[in-house]
């Protein structure tokens, strides 16, 4: 069980089974993508619909899931600014979910259900949710619908943007810059990493696989799909790597192109 660090809801990912695979392997990407794949998929006390949670503990959700499936470490991939070789960064994803955890501000005071208050200026805004972003998003300037959804009343610039900071401390997504430095070069270097979106390509990835499985299980036990799809997924992959142990590999490939 997990406790959601910015909303303080309990979470806990199910086993998962073929179905939820097929569903993450064919479902949206982005924010939108990760809203499905939890709701199908994690259990919250008390119920929650994703939609309400903060971006940040979506991000968390997922990232906390990638580490259970795959480990700690994510590697952040891109290009030297300077002499243009590929570089990366490794990290922990523990670390980096620590470091981005949300902090007290100073700026903002809660006042009961959801709200808080910029102490300064005496502006009221509760702060974004999933649901916010995807529909503001979806809109012609996304930065105000936002802050139209979130505050109270319309405010001047320079208390939206304190509004803004308030916001990103008490509630931080886990979208952040990672540093290294050029093994060719030498020079520093700053790589933007969506730990959410990276974690959910692994994750598809792996979940994609269940095409393969299907067919190999279906075809060498005579199984049908609703069997096999609704065994625990990791069941599933012992019986197909059994399978594909045990026949020659011309035979595996064949099995598996089927």
């Amino acid at each position: 069980m997990l406790t959601l660090p910015i909303s303080g809801v309990e979470a806990s990912w199910r086993p998962a089974i073929g179905r939820d695979d097929i569903a993450l392997a064919d479902g949206a990407h982005g924010l939108a993508g990760a809203v499905d794949y939890v709701r199908s998929a994690v259990e919250f006390a008390p119920h929650t619909d994703p939609l309400g949670l903060p971006v940040g503990d979506v991000d968390l959700l997922i990232v906390w899931n990638r580490r259970q499936q795959r480990g700690d470490t994510m590697v952040a991939e891109g290009h030297c600014g300077r002499c243009l070789e590929p570089v990366d960064v490794r990290f922990s994803l523990a670390a980096y979910a620590a470091h981005h955890r949300p902090r007290a501000c100073r700026r903002a005071e809660p006042v009961g259900d959801g709200l808080f208050r910029l102490r300064s200026r005496s502006a009221l805004f509760r702060l974004p949710t999933a649901g916010d972003v995807l529909v503001a998003a979806a809109s012609a300037d996304p930065r105000s619908q936002l802050f139209a959804r979130c505050l109270r009343e319309p405010v001047s610039a320079p208390t939206r943007r304190a509004v803004e900071t308030a916001m990103a401390q008490l509630a931080p997504t886990l979208r952040a810059a990672v540093s290294g430095s050029c093994p060719e070069c030498g020079t520093a270097f700053e790589l933007e990493v969506d730990a959410r979106e990276l974690s959910m390509v692994e994750l598809r990835r792996d979940a994609i696989a269940v095409y393969d499985d299907v067919n190999l299980i279906a075809t060498a036990y005579g199984w049908s799909e609703d069997v096999i799809l609704d065994l625990p997924s990791e069941r599933r992959r012992r019986y197909a790597g059994t399978i594909a142990g045990r026949l020659p590999e011309s035979r595996t490939r064949e099995l598996a192109g089927a």
